[in-house]
């Protein structure tokens, strides 16, 4: 009797987490950086003596996708360690929730009602059929772009170093981590030594953009090659996407002309300012020095960074579809019409929404902001980029990762697992906690100037 007790409250206590996503989404997570953490610091996942806090750091940054590092990965990490890390970044960019449903799928499990439940507020299908269409769609879609990206990535790299066992290692860990949006790469420098080798930038960029726009969006994109109308949806992520990637690189290539591009030819010039364009709003790859870019640029970067990608996808940052709702509500506002968009009506909710997620963000940045400012004396202006490359889970840095000491290490990490847990379960406690009431009040006005 007592062992069926024990068993019947375990069971009660799984319920509860299943049963509330913005339970489960958080913990499992939790649970995978820690599980990376304590892997990576075992002796045959790294050469020399790696710290805890560094493992943890490495682990949290590679399951969040987000690239910042405190360590050379190419030259601390043993092979296997830096397959571990290869696994942790899959992980996080699909999702554990994905990732135990599509096995379900697989093995012809039938996925329970809490975990449907789950899944549906996950990735606001209707039912099970759409469930299991969305998750097939994401399993496919993933591992053709990493594939196709490793073709291409082995020939950019080819041209550089040579074919060799180096290059396709390079291909295949740079398409993963390109794709998940993660920002990783086996060398300390990260892409500068490539700046010359358009075929790398490029497989890179789109790899990343492919990774920041949701498989169901991008397939959706077809219907442009048939001369078909996009759904409201895609068609906000479409000209969103596209309008903060050539603002950015015609930003990046006018204000760095003279600054870090000053050494290149023009089209190299172009190559890199749209690479760092793309990769500023989730990615965190960087073919140019960024320790040393003008105060412009820094801001747009910043900017760009809280963005990020786009929603159902690997990408950071308040998404893509928030910051358009909030302009289109400004626009309509002046305008004094309707809050449309195409002669569809934007529910006052989803508004809400998106002023609800971003006064929070931006509450958390100020928050980590303040707490980095207080603790670390490193440059102000480097650790306010490191913040927001942390929430924003982008992995671009001035070069004070290596400079924080632990208690930098942790906020740094906060910030990173906040960053890739909190937009979601935020917008899935929304979900569910719907007001449903037939109560009206009556108006109050509130003077605003």
């Amino acid at each position: 009797m007592g062992t069926v007790k024990i068993m019947y409250k375990i069971k009660n206590k799984y319920e509860f987490l299943i049963n509330y996503p913005e339970r489960i989404l958080p913990i499992t997570f939790f649970l995978l950086c820690l599980f990376g953490g304590i892997l990576l610091s075992l002796p045959f996942c790294h050469k020399e003596n790696l710290s805890i806090i560094n493992a943890i750091f490495t682990s949290v940054s590679a399951v969040c996708v987000t690239g910042l590092s405190v360590v050379d990965i190419g030259e601390k990490l043993t092979n296997f360690g830096q397959f571990v890390l290869l696994f942790l970044i899959q992980a996080g960019g699909l999702g554990i929730m994905t990732i135990s449903s599509i096995i379900f799928i697989l093995l012809g499990k039938r996925v329970s009602l809490m975990h449907e439940k789950t899944i549906r507020n996950i990735f606001d299908a209707q039912n099970k059929e759409e469930i299991k269409t969305s998750l097939i769609l994401i399993f496919k879609y993933t591992f053709l772009v990493e594939l196709f990206g490793m073709l291409m990535l082995t020939i950019g790299f080819s041209m550089s170093d040579g074919f060799n066992i180096q290059s396709v290692k390079y291909a295949v860990f740079t398409s993963v981590s390109a794709f998940c949006n993660a920002g990783f790469f086996l060398r300390g420098n990260n892409l500068i030594d490539y700046y010359s080798n358009p075929v790398v930038l490029y497989s890179v960029s789109f790899l990343i953009i492919l990774g920041g726009i949701a498989p169901v969006i991008c397939v959706s994109l077809i219907d442009l090659l048939k001369k078909r109308k996009l759904n409201p949806l895609s068609r906000i992520v479409f000209i969103t996407t596209m309008a903060l990637i050539f603002a950015g690189t015609l930003f990046f290539f006018v204000s760095e002309y003279y600054g870090v591009l000053i050494d290149m030819n023009f089209a190299d010039k172009f190559n890199n300012a749209w690479f760092q364009s793309v990769t500023a709003r989730t990615a965190g790859f960087n073919s140019v020095d960024m320790s040393n870019i003008y105060i412009g640029t820094y801001l747009s970067t910043i900017i760009l960074m809280i963005i990020g990608g786009s929603p159902g996808s690997t990408a950071g940052g308040i998404k893509t579809t928030t910051f358009a709702v909030l302009i289109l509500t400004c626009l309509n506002t002046l305008k004094r019409k309707e809050n449309t968009v195409k002669n569809r009506k934007i529910k006052p909710d989803t508004v809400q929404k998106a002023i609800t997620l971003t006064i929070m963000y931006l509450f958390i940045l100020f928050l980590g902001i303040l707490m980095l400012l207080t603790t670390q004396i490193s440059c102000p202006h480097k650790l306010i980029f490191e913040a927001v490359s942390a929430l924003g889970t982008v992995g671009l840095s001035m070069g004070s990762t290596v400079e924080l000491d632990s208690i930098g290490k942790i906020i740094i990490i906060a910030m990173m697992f906040l960053g890739r847990v909190f937009p979601a379960t935020l917008l899935c406690y929304l979900k569910t906690k719907d007001v449903n009431t037939k109560i009206s009040y009556p108006d109050t006005n509130i003077p605003l100037t």
